[in-house]
């Protein structure tokens, strides 16, 4: 270990704080690893300058490449090798502290007689009362995940459709009974984990998106997220507004295209808000989207006979002003999830740690899960207009601010009742497209003039081997 024994002994080029430091980098070759793994250091750079204080004067912490130790220099000693600011140290190292901590989180979570698959399950059995310790035990597995979370997405999403569609005419005949509560409670199973596969999908590192990237910028009818805001929830469309922002800009081509060839106006809202969530999250990308949406048509100049261009109107007009006043509105927007908050607990027994009768009393971490968690009607226009408001808070959001502690679930949310998935499939019959009406033409009599013009009658011609009327 000459590399090593030599770095060790310059330690006393630096001071005893510099020192801490650099001996903490040397005990934990994970971290190092890791760092390394995630800065771009240029094509055959063998060796890593660690800038311990000032990028240009050092001191530093020279390592190789594959992260053995071989120098510290002082202050003012200089070398030709690529730098890795303290600033972006410190950076990675705090998600290396936090990856650590999901890990212990996880193993917290799991029973003696859980294992990881067991973790997963959770997101198909525990519908919208899945717990923030949930979702970050499971996000502690996404480097090993890959493109598996969005792919079951995708399969459950167009499940959860078929069998809505199913359910929802009869929705107001429903009798609730053994059978038809187990249905209701798989459709909200199925239908929350699609929300919660949106979340994981997107959960991971920038260079752990990849595949998902490649994969969403082959999807050229819908945008990536389309099916998780199809379950028609103001939640559904936060958390693919959220997804949206993380994808990031290499998908806002996607994003243009969904816009623009939408038919629905589903489709064209959530495509408008990925956007609009893009842009926010990415400060560089805020002008190209703004440009993009206001293409679509000033709002005063679409066609009202044209749907289709009024939507898209419609809905930039409203995400470029929901970007313009982000951040004026956010005192707004927390007032509002502390009012949720005061509801949430009211029937808590007085004294009760979670029991907040003041909005004021309402911390801020439980005043944003509100507004990102809680579902309404978004065929109601003040929903949507609640959407907008609260995309800039979704688009630079946390994945786990989507979700309430363990705590609060089971103070608030109480347990699933079937009335809960009949709520939601009466908003879907709500959207169901009308069928017209049947017209049935008047029957030719067998005794007619034949409709060919041949002359004979009916029973003579065309109507040979018709039943006789009777």
């Amino acid at each position: 270990m000459p590399h090593a024994h030599h770095f060790l002994e310059r330690l006393d080029r630096v001071t005893r704080a510099h020192m801490e430091f650099a001996l903490e980098l040397y005990r934990d070759h994970e971290a190092v690893k890791y760092i390394l793994d995630h800065v771009n250091l240029p094509e055959g750079a063998a060796r890593v300058a660690f800038a311990i204080d000032d990028p240009r004067e050092g001191p530093f912490v020279i390592v190789t490449r594959d992260g053995r130790f071989v120098t510290c220099l002082g202050a003012g000693m200089h070398h030709d090798h690529h730098v890795v600011p303290r600033a972006q140290t410190d950076a990675l190292l705090a998600k290396v502290a936090d990856k650590r901590a999901r890990r212990e989180i996880a193993k917290r979570e799991l029973r003696p007689d859980e294992d990881e698959d067991d973790l997963f399950q959770r997101i198909l059995s525990r519908g919208k009362r899945l717990a923030r310790e949930d979702f970050v035990a499971l996000s502690a597995f996404e480097a090993m995940l890959g493109i598996s979370p969005f792919s079951v997405m995708i399969d459950l999403a167009a499940d959860v459709v078929l069998m809505r569609e199913a359910m929802a005419p009869g929705v107001d005949k429903v009798v609730i009974k053994g059978t038809t509560t187990k249905s209701l409670e798989r459709q909200d199973r199925m239908e929350w984990a699609v929300a919660h596969l949106m979340l994981l999908s997107c959960a991971a590192e920038r260079k752990d998106l990849t595949p998902l990237l490649n994969a969403a910028k082959g999807i050229t009818t819908t945008s990536p997220t389309y099916l998780c805001s199809a379950q028609a929830g103001s939640s559904f469309f936060l958390r693919s507004a959220w997804a949206a922002a993380r994808l990031g800009k290499d998908v806002i081509p996607t994003y243009k295209s969904a816009l623009s060839t939408a038919k629905d106006w589903i489709g064209m809202f959530e495509a408008a808000l990925g956007l609009g969530a893009i842009g926010l999250r990415h400060s560089g990308a805020a002008a190209d989207v703004k440009r993009f949406l206001a293409a679509q048509h000033p709002l005063a100049e679409a066609d009202p006979k044209d749907m289709e261009q009024v939507g898209r109107a419609v809905f930039g007009h409203y995400v470029m002003h929901s970007m313009d006043a982000s951040e004026e509105r956010m005192g707004r927007i927390l007032a509002t999830g502390r009012d949720l908050c005061v509801t949430y607990s009211d029937g808590l027994p007085d004294g009760h740690a979670l029991k907040f009768t003041k909005p004021e009393d309402v911390p801020d971490d439980l005043a944003r899960t509100a507004v990102l968690s809680t579902d309404l009607d978004v065929h109601n226009e003040n929903v949507q207009n609640f959407i907008f408001h609260v995309m800039p808070l979704a688009a630079r959001a946390s994945a786990e601010e989507f979700y309430f502690p363990r705590e609060v679930v089971r103070a608030w949310l109480g347990q699933w009742t079937p009335e809960e998935t009949l709520e939601r499939l009466k908003r879907a019959k709500k959207a169901l497209p009308k069928k017209a009406p049947v017209r049935i033409e008047n029957k030719v009599g067998r005794n007619d003039p034949c409709t060919c013009g041949s002359g004979k009658k009916w029973k003579k011609c065309h109507g040979l081997g018709d039943p006789p009327a009777s």
